[in-house]
């Protein structure tokens, strides 16, 4: 073994293992098992996440889309998997850029962070402009461009007072939320399935599943890769409990726990709600014309008042997933900061008396508002938020099956079976993954993506660090504030 691989994460305290990775304790630990779970079931959100981009994969196949669905969230598991295992080995706040700053170099693992980071601002920015038509709606009311965007902004607002006041609020309201959603839909999913066994209503029967409904008008293969993409925007952002590392106990046994059974938990939830929707449902022309395809299903099945109550959950889920969204995505940058690789180290990586990154925070405020002004091509957003987040993570397997294979990974407390087959695995589906979403909109998402990559070289470029020539690895600033505080 060389560099970390002599490391062992399952022998070690949280500081202390922390200190051997380089790092001086700096943040509260205050997160337990069910709040690292809820952090990541918050952030993929099935029924929010399902609700508001059903259509993707029903316009693209029609019913056929359960297959892509399943075989496709199948393969986003197996990343799961893997990245679990990396953040077990890596219990830093910071996630994918610390592991493949450590694993790869210190100029890939700045880009792998800046991918990821934009990724959660860009997420944060389109979670909330899709919840402001929903919300308004409600009350009849109707805004153009510039009223879209003041809302959205205001959403964003109520995010970051959330995550800037204290960790515990945050975390309260991430669990409150994901309690609720999850006690409320499984009663509503009760609902469809008693409606559908013993309702008047007409239900498809399985072959329904095997039929396009008239939506494919000659090969089928990339209909199918277009409706794919359904459980790659809902199944994502893997590494939003590992960025919360430091605050938790346990980590590294915790955290890659939490990971697996949210995103274990998200799939299989999401199965069932897919299979329901489509056995459910009408014609699939009259579906896609409706302003809410899901709450068009759900109508005639369990009630107009149930079915919005339906979608009522899916707007706290989308919205509880933009606030962890914005704290993961504060802590990448804080941990960026910590390294001195940013313009205004100091200030990113300075923590209130909470100990929150607030400047942070505030940052991918202010970035996420500037993102709505985007708002005409929403699905240009969530596309080019995709395909970020999809290259990162293809970076973050690159370089910890290498890792893996040259013996300078640590020990992790959570490891995966078969992983020398797994991780090219998912190594081979990340990289079509990308093809696929930028051959989709080549102009605009590239374009999109080109910027994306030639700020993030800028950034680095007048980074402290950068300049200096130094490549450090533990932190450069900031004392960690009495051990008493913190716990």
């Amino acid at each position: 073994m060389s560099g970390d691989g002599a490391l062992d994460a399952r022998q070690t305290a949280d500081d202390a293992y922390l200190e051997e990775l380089g790092y001086k304790p700096q943040l509260s630990r205050k997160l337990g098992q069910f709040s690292a779970f809820a952090l990541q079931f918050g952030t993929i959100a099935p029924i929010g996440g399902i609700v508001f981009t059903f259509a993707v994969g029903l316009v693209a196949v029609g019913p056929a889309m359960f297959w892509p669905w399943v075989i496709a969230g199948g393969l986003q598991m197996l990343i799961a998997l893997c990245v679990a295992e990396a953040c077990s080995a890596y219990p830093i706040a910071g996630g994918a850029y610390n592991i493949v700053s450590r694993l790869g170099g210190s100029f890939l693992g700045w880009q792998t962070g800046w991918w990821i980071e934009l990724a959660h601002i860009f997420s944060l920015a389109s979670s909330c402009i899709a919840l402001v038509p929903v919300i308004l709606g409600w009350f009849g009311v109707s805004l153009g461009h510039w009223g879209l965007v003041g809302a959205a902004a205001a959403l964003i607002l109520i995010s970051t007072l959330i995550n800037v006041t204290s960790v515990k609020l945050s975390t309260r309201f991430v669990n409150a939320g994901v309690v609720a959603t999850l006690i409320a839909c499984a009663l509503v999913s009760v609902g469809v399935v008693a409606a559908l066994l013993f309702g008047n209503d007409p239900v498809h029967g399985a072959d329904y599943l095997f039929t396009s409904d008239g939506t494919v008008k000659g090969s089928v293969i990339l209909p199918l890769l277009y409706a794919a993409l359904l459980p790659c925007i809902v199944l994502n952002g893997f590494d939003v409990s590992g960025n919360a590392s430091e605050e938790t106990k346990d980590a590294a046994r915790a955290v890659p726990k939490a990971m697996v059974r949210a995103n274990l938990g998200s799939y299989g939830f999401g199965t069932v709600v897919i299979l329901l929707l489509i056995l459910a449902m009408g014609r699939v022309s009259d579906t896609l014309a409706s302003v809410q395809p899901v709450t068009f299903i759900l109508s005639p099945v369990l009630g107009h008042d149930l079915a919005k109550l339906f979608e009522g959950l899916a707007v706290l889920g989308l919205f509880v997933s933009a606030v962890v969204l914005q704290l993961a995505g504060a802590r990448v940058l804080w941990a960026q900061a910590r390294d001195n690789k940013l313009p205004l180290s100091s200030r990113f990586s300075a923590l209130n008396k909470e100990y929150v990154p607030s400047f942070a925070v505030w940052i991918t405020a202010g970035v996420a508002v500037l993102s709505t002004l985007w708002s005409s091509l929403y699905v240009v957003l969530i596309a080019m938020t995709v395909v970020l987040w999809v290259t990162g993570y293809g970076v973050l397997l690159t370089t910890m099956w290498l890792g893996k294979l040259r013996g300078t990974v640590p020990t992790a407390a959570y490891r995966v079976r078969g992983w020398r087959v797994i991780f090219p695995l998912t190594i081979v589906w990340s990289l079509t993954l990308c093809v696929v979403l930028i051959y989709q909109n080549p102009r605009q998402v590239g374009l999109g993506l080109l910027i994306a990559f030639v700020a993030g070289l800028v950034v680095y470029a007048v980074s402290p660090a950068r300049n200096s020539g130094r490549n450090t690895v533990g932190p450069v600033s900031a004392e960690a504030g009495p051990s008493a505080d913190r716990s």
